[in-house]
């Protein structure tokens, strides 16, 4: 429970100093419904004080209605997609230095540090078995391409994606319950650079530390779309496809997982029959070619460039503490 209270005063400091006039309106809004209330007993008596009380709460409630409506308006109906890709401003890969109004930063691959910080922040959220704190790291040092942090320009951590790599015949173990994913993750893990040409990827940990706080849920809807579009832009720059594309897995542990592997294009096809997601369902979407990825690109950048600087590095910028660790 204090870690969760925890992840919550974190995110509203990191919140009231993005937006400090913010903190200027509410401490307005509260001083005026006080003087309200306060004319309202004058004039009125205990009715005036209840009227007051009561248009508040109805006024609060419209206001969560409405920001509940607009978190599951559909992706189409909030910036539709170029009806023709060759209509669309060509984009790039990386996106332009940011120009002193982004609130977010995706670095790819991210500094150790960072990594370090992302497996403690998920062992406080799950708090099980689910997180091997020694497991992940060795998974990130074999692989820093695979992490996706979306932090703030003071390095407030808001949440991550990080994917594995494996081969086709070790995966379909996996589907078929011959393994449970800690065997696959042992035995068939690709490391780079064999994981830049793997036929299946894998987007394992998907976790938005914004679901933490019920007031933040246009935020939330923004921060899964740049998640979104820097782990594609992530994989466009670094993954080598092959002419029959490659196959995206998942498992969607919640609705909120779920909604966001649908924006990767991902379907429910089957469930997990061993291990401890039994029962869950995998999503998938397979034979994706990189026009697929390019199509989900350019729908999220077109909405999130100018919130996120995007700083996707090529194969050959690896520092070298982190080219060793991964024996390129």
């Amino acid at each position: 429970m204090w870690e969760k209270l925890q992840h919550r005063l974190e995110i509203r400091f990191a919140q009231m100093r993005a937006h400090p006039e913010l903190i200027l309106l509410i401490a307005l809004a509260y001083a005026g419904l006080i003087l309200t209330i306060r004319e309202a007993n004058q004039e009125l008596g205990g009715f005036g004080v209840f009227a007051c009380v009561a248009i508040a709460v109805i006024a609060a409630s419209l206001v969560a209605r409405l920001r509940h409506a607009w978190q599951f308006m559909p992706e189409e109906e909030a910036a539709p997609q170029p009806p023709n890709a060759d209509e669309a401003t060509p984009l790039a890969l990386v996106a332009p230095c940011a120009q002193g109004d982004r609130s977010y930063l995706v670095r790819v691959p991210a500094p150790t540090a960072v990594a370090y910080e992302v497996v403690r922040k998920a062992q406080d959220v799950f708090r099980s078995g689910a997180i091997d704190p020694e497991e992940d790291m060795r998974a990130f040092h074999s692989d820093p391409y695979s992490l996706i942090c979306l932090q703030d320009p003071d390095g407030n951590i808001f949440g991550f994606i990080d994917y594995y790599a494996f081969e086709k015949n070790h995966f379909k173990l996996f589907l078929q319950g011959h393994y449970a994913f800690d065997n696959l993750l042992a035995s068939g893990l690709l490391a780079h650079p064999q994981a830049r040409k793997a036929k299946v990827v894998y987007l394992a940990t998907i976790l938005n530390l914004s679901f933490l706080l019920d007031s933040m849920r246009a935020e939330r809807r923004r921060q899964n779309g740049i998640l979104v579009w820097a782990t594609v832009s992530a994989i466009l720059e670094h993954h080598r496809f092959p002419p029959d594309g490659i196959d995206i897995y998942s498992i969607g542990w919640d609705k909120g997982g779920a909604a966001i592997l649908k924006m990767f294009g991902l379907q429910p096809v089957s469930r997990v029959m061993r291990g401890q997601a039994e029962g869950k369902w995998i999503y998938c979407r397979r034979g994706v070619h990189r026009r697929d990825l390019e199509a989900i690109r350019a729908r999220y950048q077109k909405r999130y460039e100018r919130l996120c600087e995007l700083d996707v590095r090529p194969l050959a910028g690896l520092t070298p503490d982190i080219a060793n660790a991964t024996g390129a």
